[in-house]
């Protein structure tokens, strides 16, 4: 019963981190070389995955859910220079789908590369500019319908990111991350179990005209994360 008010209290929990580290933090910047980064984002989904509607491929059904704001969780690994780093991160978030028949379970998980440019190089605090590329899966427990059998559905796709914020050098090996990250999706291909299909081409029903574009979807994240340069 305690599932909703966690992950609210996650971000307060870094501010305190932060804020209690940067008062102890010496005035130069830390170490370089490879780090494992810890990271909480609030995650909530625009455009196409706000309102559920169907999918079809003759027979067979996807269901396109509506994804409720949620918390998610990332790891990833990079490497930090003086003028900026870069880092091979892996998203992880569980979601309600939401239909007009009922909810189900759902999963958004995303393998991202991205890179930071520091604005300041000499001093403990990195205001810095971030671009890279993301590559999200998701997957919907009987989330398509094919012969009287209800599937799971995936979905995957790939986008862009763009973002913002400040790296702290708390003391030589501590790394502590407060940004805000834009990501533009565009789902490619729907699997229901079987063989992957465009999206482009399914159709609004059974006999409509094909949906004509890329399942399309955007997100505004805040990030905190905490890493250790090794």
């Amino acid at each position: 019963m305690f599932r909703r008010p966690l992950p609210a209290a996650v971000p307060a929990v870094f501010a305190t981190i932060l804020f209690a580290s940067a008062a102890f933090a010496a005035n130069t910047p830390g170490r370089t070389g490879t780090f494992i980064l810890v990271s909480a984002q609030s995650l909530e989904f625009r455009r196409d995955l706000t309102s559920s509607f169907t999918l079809w491929h003759f027979e067979k059904e996807f269901f396109i859910p509506r994804l409720r704001k949620d918390m998610a969780v990332s790891i990833g690994i990079g490497g930090k220079s003086r003028g900026g780093s870069w880092e091979v991160s892996f998203l992880h978030s569980s979601q309600i789908a939401e239909y007009e028949d009922g909810n189900r379970t759902a999963t958004f998980q995303a393998l991202e590369i991205n890179g930071r440019s520091f604005v300041l190089k000499d001093f403990f605090i990195h205001p810095y500019i971030l671009g890279g590329i993301t590559l999200p899966f998701i997957r919907v427990s009987g989330g398509s319908f094919f012969q009287g059998k209800a599937l799971n559905a995936a979905y995957f796709g790939a986008g862009l990111n763009a973002g913002a914020g400040l790296l702290f050098d708390i003391g030589s090996n501590i790394l502590l991350n407060v940004g805000a990250l834009y990501r533009w999706i565009g789902f490619l291909y729907a699997y229901g179990e079987g063989k992957g299909r465009d999206i482009n081409y399914l159709r609004v029903d059974p006999l409509g005209p094909a949906f004509g574009r890329l399942l399309r979807t955007d997100t505004l994240t805040l990030t905190v994360g905490l890493g250790l340069i090794l």
